[in-house]
């Protein structure tokens, strides 16, 4: 959800700006912690019983390389997002998916260490992947809504500054 709120942040504030020079010179903290988080997820997809520890700390990596940045407009909505996706995780030894979520959005329980079947027995279920989104076939958090508006308006805001 971060890439996907970045992208179309970066896209409406260039249509309102136009420039990118906003965006370049933004005084980004801990960006090496940022990218390397956004890095470590993608690969821990891939990764096999090692994911889940890899997801653990692209979690935490992106939650604290937000919080770091918590003056630029739309950081703390990706930190608070971060911090609700990795309580849910970590208590439940993976991400919990509703499966009748996944049954709206038209699409499979994913089959990777990274996320579980949403049961009777899953703490904070209400964090859980929950919420179908059938245009992009997916199911998301609350906290990947959380992520999604912190990285749509971090660049937007940089980009649409006059």
């Amino acid at each position: 959800m971060l890439v996907s709120g970045l992208a179309l942040g970066i896209t409406a504030g260039l249509a309102v700006r136009r420039s990118w020079r906003p965006l370049l010179q933004a005084r980004i903290r801990w960006l090496p912690l940022l990218f390397g988080s956004l890095l470590i997820r993608g690969v821990a997809s891939f990764s096999g019983e090692a994911g889940y520890p890899l997801y653990l700390a692209a979690l935490a990596g992106t939650a604290v390389a937000a919080a770091a940045n918590y003056r630029l407009v739309g950081a703390v909505f990706v930190a608070i997002g971060g911090c609700l996706n990795l309580a849910v995780v970590v208590l439940n030894r993976g991400m919990p998916v509703d499966p009748g979520a996944l049954a709206i959005a038209g699409v499979q329980m994913p089959r990777d260490a990274l996320h579980v079947v949403l049961d009777a027995s899953t703490r904070l279920a209400i964090f859980a992947d929950a919420i179908p989104i059938g245009v992009v076939r997916s199911v998301y958090s609350v906290g990947d809504i959380f992520i999604a508006i912190g990285g749509f308006l971090v660049p937007f805001a940089l980009l649409a500054r006059r």
